[in-house]
């Protein structure tokens, strides 16, 4: 007949912040060994603190990513700034070849920009204070238009054609943020610009059941089928798989995408990408007025203080 046998986990007080003390816990368990009610109760006080320290380093890292982005992107403001002058002929006559090697800084300077506000975005993200602006009356398809006009030119020097198929009728209006939807859609038609060398990039505005979809297609070099269920996960990024197409980034746009469509009661999703014919985006966001909508509206004024939230009516 076996017999009980009790045995104090006094190793357990010299366990790492990773081991935490469960796992000799744990396996004394697994053995029919029980440990002593004081053994539990150092055990836990172990977690506990390291759990704290743990969620104390997690909070450094996301104020060092908050701090170094804020000293980082003011003087990225002003090179950009100065070159902006002297692009514009204000600081004297600029003459070709130097216009070039400015368009070129002006271009890095803006992809830095970019980066230093995606990793804004991503310290805000994971310390869940992202402040949404709601409003009940925005129009897609007016958000699609406007973008779409404001970046033909940029689209033309790439030899892309860019435009917005408008629906005949009307769509009902939206509840969202409108600064957090013009950036997801402007990071899906960037997107597409960058796989597609020649060629054309849709932004297409439809409604279906409670929701409006926004869809972003390219005739581009589509994504292989190996890469597209890392998509959306942070720091993930798709390969171009042709020559000519372009595949840089910091692989947080879809990320931060997904994360702000998703608050807002929607979600984004690749709808089809086929090699050398291009891929397309897709995105849904509630109709105002809706229940989604209104179940959205109260979580988020559950979850962020009414200071940080503005309903607009």
């Amino acid at each position: 007949m076996a017999t009980k046998k009790t045995l104090a986990i006094s190793e357990a007080t010299n366990t790492t912040v990773d081991d935490f003390g469960s796992e000799k816990i744990t396996e004394t368990i697994q053995h029919g060994i029980k440990p002593t009610p004081e053994a539990y109760q150092k055990a836990i006080r172990e977690l506990t603190h390291a759990n704290l320290r743990l969620r104390q380093l997690d909070k450094a890292k996301d104020e060092f990513i908050s701090i170094a982005s804020h000293e980082l992107r003011n003087p990225m403001a002003i090179i950009k700034g100065n070159i902006s002058i002297i692009l514009a002929g204000d600081a004297g006559d600029v003459n070709a070849e130097v216009r070039d090697v400015l368009t070129d800084m002006m271009i890095a300077v803006e992809r830095q920009i970019r980066l230093v506000n995606e990793l804004l975005d991503i310290s805000r993200i994971e310390a869940g204070v992202i402040n949404f602006n709601l409003h009940p009356s925005i129009q897609m398809d007016q958000v699609a238009n406007l973008l779409a006009n404001s970046l033909k030119s940029v689209a033309g020097n790439q030899n892309i054609e860019l435009k917005a198929n408008m629906p005949e009728k009307p769509l009902p209006p939206v509840q969202a943020d409108h600064d957090k939807v013009s950036q997801v859609l402007i990071n899906l038609v960037s997107n597409a610009m960058k796989f597609t060398s020649i060629g054309l990039v849709t932004i297409e505005v439809k409604q279906k059941d409670d929701f409006v979809i926004t869809c972003v297609t390219d005739t581009g070099a589509g994504i292989p089928e190996s890469q597209r269920s890392e998509l959306f996960k942070k720091f993930s990024k798709a390969t171009a798989p042709s020559p000519g197409t372009i595949s840089a980034g910091s692989g947080l746009g879809l990320y931060i995408s997904e994360k702000y469509i998703e608050k807002q009661g929607g979600d984004i999703w690749l709808e089809r990408s086929e090699p050398r014919e291009g891929s397309t985006f897709c995105f849904s966001l509630p109709i105002s007025g809706s229940k989604k909508a209104k179940e959205i509206e109260e979580e988020i004024k559950s979850l962020q203080p009414i200071k940080d939230i503005h309903f607009k009516r």
